[in-house]
């Protein structure tokens, strides 16, 4: 596909890596020469110096004959403007980032009027994120497949886990609830294991399970799963308001502190019912007074990403609750692997993803169903979910006589609404979603989980 990107920052240049490497042609538009320059020197693409909403510039770049455009420049206006501008142009599907609440809230006028094909907003994308592992406070990330049904998790196992000298085929046999391991990372280096596999203290290990199969997984490795009632959230931007939003819904405490005053007036006015409290939520002993030690949880969210690090590190380490950091460097990635942070959420990973799987479903073709997307260990693994079709290979063979790609687990297969962990003995039918966990890029069909 051709496919036109406005932007180049950190999502920008994410998004022209995954779309290159799923072999897409990509160009790429910025006022910066010196971010075209970068990006360039690792990727074979082709960069636009000028404004997005300059027709010419989009005429430039290959807009007339690309397939999607995605505007994900700084500013709402512009992304917002650029697509319009596309759309008259070419009739190019678009995708419009966008952070400000208010044009945000008015995402359904820009879908149905101006003819946009998706709007995202990187923080409430943040904020659903944080929210997941604040309902499940034992891992370190967590996503929902298959409508909700079925929960990808990860987890750091810890010695009271049980799992330490134990193959994945014993860890399976030993539980009531229907788990399958699907993918593990260990200093440094990741495996898709079969149950032959071994684990090891301090593994982080990638699971697949039926939702309602989470509780009785849970308890029966001692895993204290129940969702968190007191939160306290360090700083007030906006994936604060979106996280606080749900929280106060489903009933929790939220404490909020944010050093700024007027900010701190405006989130008493929008949140009657948290606890906002005017201070520097990256001091340690302003944390203490405020009864750090007394939370079930922690979320470290200003808009400094070394502080939000540093001082998630310190809560996790002084008071031994559930932290979460929000973090938009994704370079600061082997940092947060080096210390005692249970979870890390990136807003722009996050962000670039969403739109991978939009423009991978479309790639696929009419008829196929790409149903959702995630990238896992720093990118080396990719967790796909998509929907078999009549036309495609394997249907009705056992998964004992399907010859598999190498590093790949077809980990869950979802037959009318309901999931199947499956045995050797199951076979994928027209109809069937199936969920798969490989190591291998642009899965998104049954014909790409095949040997040839």
């Amino acid at each position: 596909m051709n496919i036109v990107i406005l932007g180049c920052g950190k999502v920008g240049c994410e998004l022209a890596a995954t779309l290159t490497g799923d072999g897409n042609d990509v160009a790429v538009i910025d006022k910066s020469r010196e971010a075209l320059d970068k990006v360039s020197e690792d990727l074979d693409i082709l960069t636009v110096l000028g404004d997005g909403a300059d027709i010419d510039v989009l005429k430039e770049a290959g807009i007339e004959s690309a397939e999607v455009f995605i505007a994900v420049s700084p500013y709402d206006e512009v992304n917002l403007l650029s697509c319009l501008i596309a759309k008259e142009v070419s009739g190019v599907e678009t995708i419009a980032r966008v952070r400000n609440p208010l044009y945000y809230r008015e995402s359904g006028f820009f879908l149905s009027n101006l003819g946009i094909s998706m709007i995202i907003n990187p923080e409430q994308q943040a904020a659903s994120a944080i929210y997941k592992l604040l309902r499940y406070p034992a891992l370190s990330r967590v996503d929902r497949m298959a409508g909700g049904n079925v929960l990808i998790f990860t987890l750091h196992c810890r010695g009271e886990y049980g799992f330490a000298g134990h193959t994945l085929a014993e860890v399976r046999r030993d539980t009531k609830a229907r788990v399958l391991a699907c993918a593990v990372y260990r200093k440094g280096a990741v495996f898709i294991p079969d149950g032959s596999f071994v684990i090891e203290k301090d593994d982080e290990v990638t699971f697949v399970t039926p939702v309602e199969d989470m509780e009785i997984f849970s308890k029966e490795h001692n895993m204290h799963n129940n969702p968190t009632m007191d939160i306290m959230i360090s700083g007030g931007g906006r994936v604060t308001w979106y996280l606080t939003e749900r929280l106060i819904n489903a009933g929790r405490h939220v404490r909020i502190i944010e050093l700024k005053e007027d900010k701190c007036e405006v989130l008493s006015e929008r949140f009657p019912e948290a606890e906002i409290i005017c201070g520097d939520g990256t001091d340690r002993r302003f944390l203490t007074k405020q009864g750090i030690k007394n939370a079930d949880a922690f979320v470290a969210a200003t808009g400094i990403d070394e502080e939000n690090i540093v001082i998630a590190n310190y809560v996790k380490n002084s008071a031994g609750i559930k932290v979460i950091t929000k973090v938009n460097r994704t370079d600061l990635r082997d940092v947060i692997e080096a210390l005692d942070i249970d979870s890390a959420v990136f807003p722009k990973v996050i962000t670039s993803d969403v739109i991978a799987q939009y423009v991978r479903a479309k790639a696929s073709g009419v008829g196929r169903n790409l149903e959702a997307f995630y990238r896992y260990m720093g990118n080396s693994v990719e967790i796909v979910e998509f929907k078999a079709v009549e036309s495609d290979p394997g249907l009705g063979v056992t998964l004992m006589d399907l010859k598999l790609k190498k590093n790949l687990i077809l980990a869950c297969i979802i037959r009318d609404g309901k999931p199947i962990i499956p045995s050797g003995r199951d076979a994928v039918k027209e109809g069937d979603s199936v969920i798969v966990v490989t190591s291998h890029k642009g899965i998104t069909s049954m014909g790409d989980i095949l040997e040839s």
